[in-house]
């Protein structure tokens, strides 16, 4: 498909054959540079009116810094990386039971960490791919007909267009796996819970650079610190999934509410931030399990494939890795996108399941721990210094 000679640079000299992103998040924007990179004439889709701004910081760590310098991206995202923060699991009178020191986190280079706001990671993403690719926003697709030689599409707006190949990159609840995929209902797996996120200006309720966490069985409220603002998320445990109106948030509040009116610690202040006008995000906890994350000429990039969920802390990292490894794939097979696919799939997958694994069963029993014996675990690991965070 693509001509395997490369510059130093690491371009293709190839035919521009034309690839849909749907999608201009993390994955989408990824995936855009590197199919760009190897000689693809790329067009990129993405249902709102322009990125999707807001939301909480992005752990940049691992592989993700080796790809970041592949993409030569990663002096601009030290130069925005935040300060190290401190973790403290606290009480109700709020004594700290536990946690970890800025200070005391691994000062060894392959341990190396970065956290960055996710506006400047999208804004450092989007500034590679723009004027290099064809965006538009406010479109989604409506239908795809994947044939032997072509993907042929229609859009929401009546135009149509056929592409080399379709990567859906478009989130959690990808409208490309509901159109392709049959087992694209029964891949949501429900982790047991529900939460609530807000980013408000600095509210004075905790230092900067700092993580305060307190919970009670089945309930959880955190605070991240921030030199000029703070992540509001309360977190409850529900065993059962919640029919809710996801467009009505007063409902949503109301939920929240439900749930942590009469707490003590710092809940009730935290509630008041839950009342006053502004955009939050309010979703269940669920990560994205798919038997195949490609079918014909189609693929699936990040979340829309392989959500891990913010319990793992590494989504944003995922969707640059998997655009990468794909990318890589695709590199190594030019002529046939099958085989591609296919070694994608095969060498990322057993990672993303160790982090989904990992998330669903450590991950939420140390952040939302359910009832009143995984509490107690969870405080005795803390008080042994056994927490990995």
């Amino acid at each position: 498909m693509i001509d395997p000679s490369t510059s130093d640079s690491g371009a293709v000299s190839a035919p521009k054959i034309p690839v849909l992103i749907s999608g201009a998040g993390f994955a989408g924007l990824a995936t855009a540079f590197w199919m760009t990179r190897l000689g693809y004439r790329v067009t990129i889709i993405e249902t709102s009116g322009g990125l999707r701004r807001g939301g909480t910081p992005v752990d940049i760590e691992g592989e993700t810094i080796g790809i970041l310098t592949r993409m030569e991206m990663i002096e601009a995202v030290r130069a925005k990386a935040l300060p190290p923060r401190d973790f403290e699991f606290k009480d109700e009178e709020d004594t700290t039971l536990g946690g970890l020191t800025a200070a005391s986190r691994p000062d060894d280079p392959s341990a190396a960490r970065y956290e960055i706001h996710r506006d400047d990671l999208l804004d450092i993403l989007f500034a590679s791919v723009d004027g290099a690719v064809e965006l538009h926003f406010g479109r989604s697709i409506a239908q795809l007909d994947d044939g032997p030689e072509r993907v042929s599409v229609a859009f929401d707006d009546g135009s149509q267009g056929d592409y080399a190949l379709v990567l859906g990159c478009d989130g959690n609840r990808s409208n490309t796996r509901s159109l392709v995929f049959a087992d694209s209902d029964a891949a949501s797996y429900y982790m047991g819970g529900y939460f609530y996120l807000r980013v408000v200006p600095k509210t004075g309720l905790l230092p900067a650079n700092s993580t305060q966490l307190f919970s009670v069985p089945g309930r959880t409220a955190m605070l991240n610190g921030y030199d000029d603002r703070t992540d509001i998320a309360l977190a409850f445990r529900s065993d059962q999934q919640i029919d809710y109106d996801f467009r009505d948030k007063a409902q949503q509040r109301r939920l929240v509410h439900d749930h942590f009116d009469g707490l003590g610690w710092k809940v009730p202040e935290m509630l008041a931030h839950v009342d006053a006008d502004g955009d939050f995000y309010f979703d269940r906890a669920n990560q994205i399990r798919m038997r195949a994350w490609s079918k014909g000429r189609i693929a699936l990039v990040g979340d829309a494939g392989y959500c891990v969920s913010p319990v793992a802390g590494l989504g944003g990292s995922i969707a640059l890795i998997g655009a990468a490894r794909l990318a890589d794939a695709l590199q190594r097979h030019p002529d046939d996108h099958t085989a591609a696919f296919q070694e994608y799939e095969a060498e990322l997958r057993p990672f993303v399941e160790q982090v989904q694994e990992r998330a669903a069963t450590a991950g939420m029993s140390t952040l939302f721990p359910a009832d009143e014996a995984e509490l107690e675990e969870r405080n005795r690991k803390i008080r042994a210094g056994e927490i990995d965070l």
